[in-house]
């Protein structure tokens, strides 16, 4: 789960400016400072959308000998049993804009519960198309959005099951969405082939950890 940006190139341009002062032998002007802002004039810096784990997690839960805590990789949450790392939770955070679903912020309780319904809708269109152009013999079976309170924010829990056609496990995700009215703030794990970040081991620690990361999720500083 991961988001990428993309910056237009700039090679082309700084390449015909060089061959532009090349060729009329003018030296070429020293960089000039940027003028200063105006009287008055508020400067403000982009803000990035919090991802890390340290500034919201609450009470932690989990099975004896188990231990829960943020990973070095700060969008992690590590689960350890007695000692050995043998899952995580991801957790990432995006823009209303960046979520692209038709309708403006939803500043209404029952707004905001029709935004994320229509989140989860949208990411299990994708998560099925993904897989079945890896293998169209995938059965993708999602399960209804459940409303749960993440931290003082009301969001949704949802899962899904992707299946061979034997029957044999090939993912299980479990996830929660909520907004706060400017980020959609997204946590999700489960057993994810090829994807170690947000994953566990196997579906039996996923099982036994489920009940707990409710408890989390419901703890959070959100």
């Amino acid at each position: 789960m991961s988001l990428s940006l993309r910056r237009p190139a700039l090679a082309g341009i700084v390449l015909v400016s060089n061959v532009l002062i090349a060729c009329t032998e003018v030296p070429p002007m020293a960089p000039q400072p940027n003028p200063p802002p105006e009287t008055g004039a508020v400067v403000t810096e982009p803000i990035a959308p919090a991802t890390g784990w340290a500034d919201i997690l609450g009470p932690v839960s989990a099975p004896e000998n188990w231990q829960v805590e943020p990973c070095v990789n700060e969008v992690l949450l590590c689960v350890e049993a007695n000692g050995d790392l043998i899952g995580s939770v991801e957790r990432f955070s995006l823009s209303l804009d960046d979520a692209n679903l038709q309708g403006g912020a939803p500043v209404t309780e029952e707004s905001r519960r029709q935004f994320l319904q229509a989140w989860v809708a949208d990411h299990y269109v994708a998560l099925e198309s993904d897989r079945k152009t890896g293998n169209p013999t995938l059965t993708f079976t999602s399960e209804p959005p459940q409303d749960i309170a993440i931290g003082s924010l009301p969001g949704l829990r949802y899962g899904y099951t992707i299946t061979h056609p034997n029957g044999a496990l090939f993912d299980r995700g479990i996830g929660y969405v909520t907004t706060d009215g400017n980020l959609v703030h997204v946590f999700v794990t489960g057993v994810i082939s090829g994807d170690p970040s947000g994953s566990f081991s196997d579906e039996a620690a996923v099982e036994a950890f489920e009940p707990h990361l409710d408890t989390i999720i419901q703890g959070l500083r959100l």
